[in-house]
C-alpha cells in the first residue's frame, strides 16, 4: 500500500543521515589526530596563540578591540604594531644637488616571537633603500632585536620631496615611514608681510627693515618680483641694486652675509592712485626661493575736515559779500578793542599720514560771480593779511594720522571797525599727483615733486563796538565847606555795559589834598557794576577841582570821575568885641582875661601878639602887653582862658590890635583901648582976694581945687 511505501521510504533516509554523521565524526576524530600546535609568530600578537607585545599591555588591547567592535570594524588585533620604527619618519635636510645624503633607520621586533619583516622601497627615484642589515640568518628577526635599513637620497635639483616607505609583516597591518627632503639653505629673517602702510599718491615711502642670516653657512640671496620667478634663465639670479613691482621696490636686490650677519633692506613704496596696493616678492639663496615677502602699502590722497566750532559755523546773510573759496565761515560778536573772544575748532586728518601744516591769514577775495558763472581758483591770488584780528594757536606743527586737533581762533580787535580775514591751512611737502604710467612700464622709482597746498579756508568775521562804561555819579561835588584834616567820604557805582569784563585801578592822589577810592582795583563782570567809596581830605585850606582818574584794562582810555570840594581850617572865637583897659594910672599893671573858644572838630594851633603895625606906628619894638599864655592848642569844641596885662608906663592913650593867627585857618583880630594918666588937679583961680579985713575979726575966702582927672588926687597945702 502507499502507506507502507512511504515507511519505507522514510526509514531508508534516516538510516542514510545516520551514516554520514558517522562519516563526519570520524574524519574530525582523524583531523585531531593530525592538529598539531603551530610556531606563535603566525598569529597576530596578543591573541590566544600568539605572541604577546613589548610594548602594548593586554589590557589596553582589549580596550582598543573593545572600541574597534564598537564602530562595526574588523574585531582582531592585526592594528598592534609587531615592528617599531626609530626614527619613525625620515627627514633630509641638504643644501646642494647631486650629493649623496644617507640616513639609517631601525625596525625593532617588539613582539614576544620572532618575526619576518618586508619593506616595498620608495616609488621616488631620487630615494634608493640599500638590503637590510639583519641580527641573525634567514631574515628572522628575534623579539626585542632591530634590523637596519640604510635609505640613500641624490636629488637632482633644489627642491623638496616626499615620499614613503611600506613596511609589511604577516601578522599586523602594514605601516608608513614618511620620508622627505627639504632644501635647508641658509635662511633670511624678513617677515612673511611688510606692511608699508600709508602714503600720499605721488609721494614716497621708505621703510626699513633689519633682517639676519640665520644658516650655518654664508648665503648668497636676491630679491625678485614673484611675477619674474621662474626667470627664463633659472641659473642666473637677480643682480640689480633695486628690484622694482609697481607701487613697491626693495633695495638691495642681492646681498651675500655670513651666518649671524645683520643687513638692512629698504622697501620703497611710491603709490600713484589712492587704492590699497600688494605685491609679492621672492627671497632666492643660491638661485632657491627660500620664502615670500609679500608688501602691502595704501595710497591715500590728502584730506582735512573741520569737524567742530564753538558756537557753530555761521551762513552768509542775503547780500553778503563772502570769500569765493572759503569752504566754512565763523563769525564772531561784536567785542570791544583789546579784547580777545576766543573759539575752538576741532579739525581732523582724515589720512593714515603725518600731515605737517602752518597757517596763514590773508586777506578775502571779494570778486563778485556773475550768475551762473564759476570761479577759477587757479586765478585766485592770496594777499598776506597784516592788520588782521584774527590768529591761531598752535601756528604749525604735524597732524598726526586719524586724529582729531583742537586749535584755538582768538579775536583781537585793535580798532573801532570791522574785520575780514581768510584763515588758511597749509599743508608742507604734498607730493604732486604723478602722471599715470601703464603698469610693468616703470624702470625706476618716479621722482617725487612736493609743494605746498592750502587744505581748508576757512572765513572769518568779526566787529568792534566802543567800550561802555557808566559812572553814577559822574561827577562829585561835596557841597558846603569842610574842615581840613576830616575824611569826606561819598559813594558812586561803576557799571560795566560793555561785552567784557574789565579790571580797574583807581590812581590816588597824596599831593595837598588826599583822595583815594576804595576798593582801588578789582574786576567788573558784563552787565555788573562796583560799588565805591571816595574819600577826600585836606591839609590846607582851600577848594578841590579835579578829575580822579580810573585806569580800565584792556580799554586804551581812562574813566574820569570829577571831584569839587571845599576846606576851611579851623575857626576860633574870642568871648569879647574889644579888650578895653579903662583908665589907668601910670606906673601902675592891669590886666584882662579872655576866652578862645574853638568851635570846629579839629584841635587848633594858635598864636596871640599885638599888631605889628602898630607897633610900627608907635615906633615902639617891644609891646607893652604881655600874653599868657602866647600860644597853644585848642582840641576840637574846646577853649582857652588868656591873660592880656599892661603895663602903663607913660600917659597916653593907646589903641592897638592884638593879632589872633590860628595855623591853618582864618584869623581875628581884638581891638584893645588903654587909657593912662597921672593924677592932677589945679586951682579955678590962682588969685585970692579978701575984699574986706577987720582987724581982729577972721576973715574967709574960698578958692576952688579942681580934679583935672578921673583919678583921686591927693593934694597937701604947704606953708605960707
Amino acid at each position: 500500500s502507499k502507506t507502507t511505501k512511504a515507511s519505507q521510504k522514510r526509514a531508508g533516509k534516516e538510516s542514510k543521515s545516520w551514516k554520514a554523521e558517522e562519516i563526519s565524526e570520524y574524519l574530525a576524530r582523524l583531523e585531531k589526530r593530525q592538529n598539531y600546535l603551530k610556531n606563535p609568530r603566525f598569529f597576530p600578537p596578543n591573541t590566544l596563540h600568539g605572541g604577546k607585545s613589548l610594548v602594548i599591555s593586554q589590557e589596553k588591547v582589549e580596550q582598543i578591540m573593545a572600541r574597534r567592535k564598537a564602530e562595526d570594524t574588523k574585531g582582531d588585533t592585526s592594528f598592534v604594531p609587531a615592528f617599531l620604527a626609530n626614527p619613525p619618519s625620515v627627514l633630509f635636510l641638504y643644501d646642494k644637488a647631486g650629493q649623496v645624503y644617507e640616513m639609517t633607520i631601525e625596525l625593532q621586533n617588539i613582539t614576544s616571537t620572532g618575526q619576518h619583516v618586508r619593506l616595498i622601497p620608495p616609488s621616488t627615484s631620487v630615494f634608493f633603500i640599500w638590503p637590510g642589515n639583519y641580527p641573525g640568518k634567514g631574515g628572522m628577526i628575534a623579539p626585542g632585536m632591530a634590523c637596519q635599513y640604510t635609505v640613500q637620497f641624490i636629488p637632482e635639483y633644489l627642491e623638496d620631496y616626499e615620499d614613503h616607505i611600506l613596511v609589511e609583516t604577516h601578522v599586523s597591518e602594514p605601516f608608513l615611514i614618511p620620508i622627505q627632503a627639504k632644501v635647508s639653505l641658509p635662511v633670511l629673517t624678513l617677515p612673511d608681510i611688510i606692511d608699508c602702510g600709508s602714503c600720499l599718491v605721488g609721494g614716497i615711502k621708505t621703510t626699513a627693515t633689519l633682517c639676519r642670516n640665520e644658516g650655518v653657512r654664508t648665503g648668497k640671496f636676491s630679491i625678485v618680483p614673484e611675477k619674474a620667478w621662474p626667470a627664463p634663465h633659472s641659473g642666473v639670479a637677480a643682480t640689480a641694486d633695486f628690484v622694482m613691482q609697481d607701487p613697491f621696490g626693495m633695495q638691495p636686490a642681492a646681498l651675500e652675509l655670513a651666518p649671524g650677519q645683520d643687513a638692512t633692506v629698504e622697501v620703497v613704496f611710491f603709490p600713484s592712485l589712492p587704492e590699497a596696493s600688494q605685491q609679492t616678492f621672492i627671497i632666492l639663496c643660491d638661485n632657491f626661493p627660500v620664502s615670500y615677502v609679500t608688501v602691502t602699502g595704501v595710497g591715500e590722497l590728502f584730506a582735512v575736515e573741520l569737524l567742530f566750532v564753538t558756537g557753530g559755523e555761521s551762513k552768509a546773510q542775503l547780500g553778503e559779500v563772502t570769500d569765493v573759496t572759503a569752504q566754512h565761515l565763523i563769525r564772531f560778536e561784536p567785542q570791544n578793542p583789546h579784547t580777545t573772544k576766543e573759539k575752538i575748532l576741532v579739525i581732523k586728518n582724515s589720512t593714515h599720514v603725518e600731515l605737517p601744516f602752518f597757517w596763514q591769514i590773508t586777506k578775502p577775495n571779494l570778486k563778485p560771480l556773475i550768475p551762473e558763472e564759476t570761479a577759477d581758483f587757479t586765478k585766485v591770488k592770496y594777499n598776506q593779511d597784516t592788520e588782521s584780528a584774527f590768529s591761531l594757536n598752535p601756528e604749525q606743527g604735524v597732524l598726526l594720522p586719524c586724529a582729531d586737533h583742537e586749535f584755538i581762533l582768538a579775536y583781537t580787535p585793535q580798532e573801532l571797525k570791522s574785520y575780514h580775514s581768510v584763515i588758511q591751512m597749509v599743508l608742507r611737502d604734498i607730493p604732486e599727483s604723478p602722471c599715470s604710467v601703464e603698469e610693468g612700464m616703470l624702470q625706476n622709482i618716479p621722482e617725487c615733486r612736493v609743494q605746498d597746498v592750502i587744505a581748508l579756508e576757512i572765513e572769518v568775521k568779526g566787529s568792534t563796538e566802543p567800550y561802555h562804561l557808566l559812572l553814577e555819579p559822574y561827577a562829585i561835588i561835596v557841597p558846603g565847606e569842610n574842615f581840613i584834616g576830616v575824611n569826606v567820604k561819598k559813594t558812586f557805582k561803576l557799571w560795566n555795559n560793555s561785552r567784557t569784563l574789565i579790571k580797574y585801578t583807581w590812581e590816588k592822589i597824596m599831593a595837598c589834598e588826599i583822595m583815594e577810592v576804595e576798593p582801588r582795583s578789582g574786576v567788573i563782570d558784563v552787565n555788573k557794576c562796583c560799588e565805591f567809596v571816595l574819600a577826600i581830605s585836606r591839609s590846607k585850606p582851600g577848594v578841590i577841582s579835579c578829575n580822579l582818574q580810573c585806569h580800565v584794562e584792556p580799554c586804551p582810555e581812562p574813566v574820569v570821575l570829577h571831584v569839587e570840594a571845599a576846606f576851611k581850617g579851623p575857626f576860633l572865637c574870642m568871648d569879647v568885641p574889644s579888650l578895653r583897659f579903662g583908665l589907668t594910672k601910670q606906673g601902675e599893671t592891669v590886666s584882662r582875661t579872655l576866652e578862645i573858644k574853638n568851635l570846629c572838630q579839629v584841635p587848633a594851633q594858635w598864636r596871640m601878639q599885638e599888631s605889628q603895625v602898630c607897633l610900627a606906628e608907635r615906633n615902639e619894638k617891644v609891646s607893652p602887653f604881655t600874653i599868657q599864655p602866647l600860644a597853644g592848642e585848642i582840641p576840637p569844641l574846646g577853649l582857652c582862658r588868656v591873660s592880656v596885662q599892661f603895663i602903663s608906663v607913660q600917659c597916653q592913650r593907646l589903641q592897638t590890635v592884638l593879632e589872633l593867627e590860628v595855623e591853618n585857618g582864618e584869623g581875628s583880630h581884638l581891638p584893645v583901648f588903654v587909657e593912662v594918666q597921672t593924677p592932677q588937679a589945679c586951682l579955678i583961680s590962682s588969685h585970692l582976694a579978701f575984699t574986706e579985713i577987720y582987724t581982729g575979726v577972721p576973715a574967709k575966702a574960698t578958692s576952688k581945687l579942681f580934679n583935672q582927672t578921673l583919678l583921686p588926687a591927693k593934694y597937701l597945702w604947704g606953708k605960707v
